[in-house]
């Protein structure tokens, strides 16, 4: 999907580069579905290393939000959550699918054809200044996942530094040369390892501020269930050695960042999303929907289906002044 407000604004350069850019998605990156799966295993483990007080007892949130019913990678992608926390959890996934998606970018960017990365030189330019203005101005905080997200996404660019780029278990030539984008999620996710463990600790305190649990007598003998005879140790909260982190308290992660959260989270937010998938239509299961015709008038849409009359010929002759030229024709078949 590219915003069609680049193209509005001139900036035709910006517009060729994010469909290229688009496009080399479609091409090398996993699908949505699939990303989402593939991350599954590792948000539980986060999720299995941060200890929370659910109901007046110790536990993980995985315990917690299996206390609570089930969830899958199929209902996270569809956003078809009955789960009482979705919210919480649509956002871990998003905002962990944001990170990779920073890393992906890296990876799709370079396989780009020679002759059409200079759009791409031009607009990571303008973008970068842009970001730089609200690095220095404190609009991006840099300890965040998601300042430290998109500082190592310029770093790997060239733009910048990050010590995430710096880090020798990430680099960019390790990120460009692999072909297969899920095997770089756990090398992402130990690198960014306690960065992620706050930022998911900071959502659960967020979350659970917004909600005002009540401690129902039901409530708190299913978490005891849950949480079993040492839950008022914490000890069911656990080390991740694979991800090199250890357990910490949701308590004692830092708050977010709201405003600039929700800012980068509309790039992957729910509401986007639904909308994505409303406008598809044809899912499994569902009936196609009409075309809104709120975004091409038609004398536009007129113009599209023109195209459909064309014909492109390449071409090569040879002419006195030069040889083995070629060049292209276009045939506009009026009758079409």
């Amino acid at each position: 999907m590219i915003p069609v407000e680049m193209l509005l604004e001139g900036r035709v350069d910006e517009t060729i580069s994010a469909v290229i850019h688009e496009l080399h998605h479609i091409k090398f990156s996993d699908k949505e579905d699939a990303a989402v799966g593939n991350i599954f295993p590792y948000a539980e483990k986060f999720f299995s290393s941060i200890e929370v007080d659910f109901y007046g007892t110790k536990m993980s949130i995985l315990q917690a939000l299996n206390t609570e019913g089930s969830y899958t990678p199929t209902e996270i992608y569809t956003r078809t959550l009955t789960h009482p926390y979705a919210p919480f959890i649509y956002q871990v996934f998003g905002d962990l699918f944001f990170l990779m998606n920073a890393i992906e970018d890296v990876r799709i960017d370079e396989l780009q054809p020679a002759n059409l990365k200079k759009y791409r030189f031009k607009q990571e330019k303008i973008a970068f200044s842009k970001f730089q203005d609200s690095f220095k101005t404190g609009d991006i905080d840099q300890d965040t996942l998601f300042g430290k997200a998109i500082m190592a996404l310029f770093a790997f660019k060239g733009f910048g530094k990050s010590s995430y780029s710096e880090d020798s278990r990430l680099t960019k030539d390790i990120i460009t040369k692999c072909n297969v984008p899920s095997l770089l999620i756990p090398l992402t996710f130990k690198v960014f390892g306690e960065s992620i463990q706050k930022h998911i600790g900071g959502l659960w305190q967020q979350n659970k501020d917004a909600e005002e649990q009540v401690n129902s007598a039901i409530s708190s003998y299913l978490a005891d269930e849950k949480a079993g005879e040492n839950s008022e140790k914490g000890d069911e909260t656990q080390d991740v050695e694979d991800l090199e982190i250890s357990k910490i308290k949701s308590s004692k992660c830092p708050a977010l960042d709201e405003n600039f959260s929700n800012s980068i989270r509309e790039i992957w937010g729910e509401e986007k999303i639904s909308d994505m998938l409303t406008a598809m239509g044809n899912q499994e299961g569902s009936e196609p929907s009409l075309p809104v015709k709120t975004v091409l008038c038609d004398s536009q849409w007129a113009e599209i289906q023109s195209f459909s009359k064309l014909k492109h010929i390449s071409c090569r002759e040879d002419f006195e002044c030069a040889t083995d030229m070629e060049y292209d024709t276009l045939i506009y078949d009026c009758y079409a």
